[in-house]
């Protein structure tokens, strides 16, 4: 862990949208002051531009928490050039700490290949400015700057940052002091109201007092009868008045009370008996003759509270399929039993099982819904093949056969697989799909709303830059999980499995197939997932529609059309357009290596429509 608390919440940033805002209010005092955030949605590669600043110059600006910083320049410099932007400057912010040759290669990268100057700031860099001259945008994204390293009281981070207007009352007084705070941060003030903050745990008189002391730019205290009657809150109040052109008393009492502190007395409050409006209009004239000014001008103020501290509505009023990686699933109602002469080896087993779907009893019995290839087995003479209704009968010779049907179920499915050219891969247990002679196994698909298209099973990525660049392959593989509902119909589950090798083939090893397969999958989203599951099962159809192993009443049979239902609400496509690049970021940042080969979850391949 990072001795530095502020490198060590850079470093594990997890709100993109907080970390843009951090950026873009850290850059717009560090010399671009004309700076525009343009919030990542359809930003053609930006996160802010200056359009043109006191020298003319036109500034793009980009912002990344990804590990892979040179990709994402690299990516960025050249999406904002194929728009036809080709800035002056370009300003590129990322949370990696760069040594003084990787400064080099950036400039000269930029400056050699698009003719732009660069202006980099890396993590230390961050670091440098947040502990001096903006040590206040600590206080201001605690989303980033997170306790315990930035400690908070009622929910405020206590980093300095003197930025708050802070409003105080007692309960009685909630509706006033609530209205208040909520029309001045609409006019683009910071605000805390006792009334409504997060107090539990909390000993209330410590955490203004607290919050006085490192937060506040002004204290209104709303004076009331019953607020004269709380000797806490007084004591508060004559603390606040020791300031000079501190305190504006919020008052909604009738006449002067001998109870008010002295120094409290001698100030002529904002008058809240008779309106409200206006007492917030001598609020407002106040705060501007004592120049404390809103963080946003009104416009922009209420833009960015609807935008960044109300939920984004992704909704919209209209019904939307959804669909899932379950696909119907028939079996036969019974089984067959057949006795063997001599037991089968491993070797005929593994040969047998690409031919054949059936489950092994004991040494000298194998079970299956379908009779074997002529001559496949030795298998004991008899007139007529055993055979029993599976559902009426829990158990066959120790082994349930609930369980004997989805082995049955899957062990059919990887019979097609064999027959469909798929190669076993022993080391992951999976039939995978391999290039083909003529190259990568383009599959064609019928997409789920009518549509025909290809998608691609089988690739190439690389890992790593420069003269670290490992090149591998990859290959998609069904992985089949037969599941009964609750009321008796059957289904099945099918993932999508990434199989990694080098180019020659050799597999890799622990947390290398991890980093490998986040690597292919990383710009995979829903619509992704589902048209590779749509791929991968439609390759395996032995007809229109359907995967069919056996005959007649002892086939098995998958529908190759997922199941879906009707959603009563649908997603808003217009406002979720230009989120991939949040997307991206949010799940490309700070890649950690995993312990484990994680399977993809069965929502992996789900996707609207």
């Amino acid at each position: 862990m990072s001795a530095d608390s502020i490198i060590y919440c850079l470093e594990r940033v997890s709100d993109y949208r907080d970390f843009e805002r951090l950026c873009s209010a850290f850059l717009a005092s560090a010399g671009y002051p004309r700076i525009d955030p343009l919030g990542g949605t359809g930003d053609e590669g930006r996160d802010a531009i200056v359009r043109s600043d006191e020298a003319g110059r036109k500034i793009g600006f980009a912002y990344t928490v990804r590990s892979d910083w040179r990709v994402k320049l690299a990516s960025d410099c050249k999406r904002v050039h194929d728009k036809g932007h080709d800035p002056d400057v370009f300003v590129f912010v990322c949370t990696e700490a760069l040594s003084a040759s990787e400064k080099d290669f950036a400039h000269r990268f930029v400056a050699e290949k698009y003719g732009w100057a660069l202006d980099l700031f890396d993590l230390e860099r961050l670091r440098v400015q947040l502990v001096g001259l903006q040590r206040h945008l600590i206080a201001q994204h605690p989303s980033i700057f997170t306790p315990p390293f930035f400690p908070q009281r009622g929910g405020q981070s206590i980093a300095e940052s003197r930025d708050t207007l802070l409003i105080d009352h007692v309960a009685s007084d909630h509706a006033v002091a609530t209205w208040l705070a909520r029309r001045l941060s609409l006019t683009g003030f910071r605000t805390w109201c006792h009334g409504t903050a997060p107090l539990a745990g909390e000993n209330t008189d410590e955490t203004v007092r607290k919050l006085l002391e490192v937060r506040a730019s002004h204290y209104l205290p709303v004076v009331s009868t019953s607020s004269l009657s709380d000797s806490v809150f007084l004591e508060r109040c004559t603390i606040a008045a020791t300031k000079e052109d501190f305190v504006l008393p919020c008052g909604s009492v009738v006449a002067p009370d001998a109870r008010m502190p002295s120094r409290l007395a001698k100030l002529t409050p904002a008058d809240f008996r008779d309106s409200w409006n206006v007492g917030l209009d001598q609020v407002l004239a106040r705060l501007g003759a004592l120049g404390i000014k809103p963080s946003l001008d009104p416009d922009r103020g209420r833009q960015i509270a609807l935008r960044d501290y109300l939920p984004t509505r992704v909704t919209a009023a209209k019904p939307e399929p959804v669909f899932a990686n379950v696909f119907p699933l028939q079996l036969p109602k019974t089984m067959l039993v057949f006795d063997l002469r001599q037991s089968l080896t491993d070797i005929e087993m593994l040969a047998l099982r690409e031919r054949w779907a059936f489950v092994k009893l004991s040494a000298y019995r194998l079970i299956a819904f379908t009779p074997p290839p002529q001559w496949a087995i030795p298998a004991v003479k008899v007139e007529r093949i055993p055979e029993f209704l599976w559902v009426d009968i829990p158990q066959k010779d120790g082994k349930k056969t609930f369980d004997l049907a989805k082995e049955l179920a899957w062990r059919s499915l990887e019979v097609v697989c064999a027959q469909k050219g798929l190669k076993f891969c022993n080391d992951r247990k999976v039939f995978y799909f391999p290039e083909r002679e003529s190259g990568e196994w383009n599959q064609a698909i019928k997409h789920v709303d009518g549509r025909s298209t290809t998608v691609q099973l089988t690739g190439e990525r690389t890992k790593g830059w420069g003269d670290r660049a490992s090149p591998f392959l990859y290959q998609l593989a069904p992985r089949f999980r037969p599941q009964r509902d609750v009321d008796g119909t059957w289904n099945i589950v099918v993932n999508v499995y990434i199989r990694v090798t080098t180019p020659e083939g050799a597999m890799f090893e622990g947390k290398e197939i991890g980093r490998r397969r986040k690597i292919v999958s990383k710009s995979w989203w829903n619509k992704e997932w589902l048209a590779r599951l749509l791929g991968v099962v439609q390759a395996l159809q032995t007809s229109e529609g359907r995967i069919e192993i056996g005959e007649e009443a002892r086939a098995v049979v998958m529908q190759t059309k997922p199941l879906s239902w009707e959603c009563p609400v649908g997603l808003d496509v217009l406002a979720l357009s230009g989120m991939s690049d949040i997307g991206q970021e949010i799940a490309q940042y700070r890649a950690r290596d995993d312990e484990d080969d994680e399977e993809p979850s069965a929502v992996e391949g789900a996707s609207g429509s």
